[in-house]
């Protein structure tokens, strides 16, 4: 006659089952692909915006012309490199290069600019230069999120590519409605710089009233 130990347990033992991290490191890099993907996109509309007021203002001067031709130049290309190669170092820059413009921006349309042909006179707010604005601003929030949290993006559009080619329609159609805006206002008003051009201040270029002829927006 043998009895059976007490201590034996035949109940299953229970183990710690470990949460593989991979998946939540892949979703947060995926993540990271679409903000990368749409800060590069609203990049590229603003600086296409940006482009399109260069090749249509007259009348500007130099400092004026080289401001908006640089500017959206640097966005475009920013923007497409940002969509296969985006380390921190080029998401600070482009944050930082951005943050310069919408500054310029508000400060033109608030206090007036220090220096230009414009100088200390307030500018009147449009919808092209509003739009190609909020573009750079989606740019400097977006990586400047992205900036403190120590994150970049290699190959963003590919990773996140039906994301990505949404994000593009969208943006690209409002990239492009400031486009064809700025070229309609300065056709229409054969070649004077755009619906969105200020008044000539009072007292400077023969008076008020005027169209200004050539500030760009």
């Amino acid at each position: 006659m043998s009895a059976q130990p007490q201590w034996d347990d035949t109940a299953p033992s229970l183990r710690a089952v470990a949460v593989p991290a991979s998946g939540a490191s892949e979703e947060s890099d995926r993540n990271t692909a679409r903000i990368v993907s749409v800060i590069a996109l609203a990049s590229i509309a603003a600086g296409a915006i940006n482009i399109a007021v260069a090749a249509t203002i007259k009348g500007a001067d130099a400092q004026t012309l080289a401001f908006f031709g640089v500017v959206g130049v640097a966005q475009v290309g920013w923007g497409l490199l940002a969509l296969v190669w985006a380390p921190r170092w080029w998401l600070l820059l482009g944050a930082l290069g951005n943050a310069v413009v919408v500054a310029t921006w508000l400060v033109s349309r608030t206090v007036g600019l220090p220096i230009g042909q414009y100088a200390h006179h307030v500018l009147p707010v449009g919808f092209t230069d509003s739009l190609a604005t909020i573009l750079a601003a989606v740019t400097v929030i977006g990586a400047a999120v992205l900036v403190v949290r120590g994150s970049g993006a290699a190959r963003a559009a590919a990773r996140v590519r039906n994301f990505a080619l949404a994000a593009a329609v969208l943006i690209g159609v409002l990239g492009l409605t400031g486009v064809l805006s700025q070229t309609h206002a300065f056709s229409s008003s054969g070649g004077g710089g755009g619906q969105n051009a200020p008044a000539a201040p009072s007292g400077g270029n023969g008076g008020g009233g005027g169209s200004a002829g050539g500030y760009g927006y």
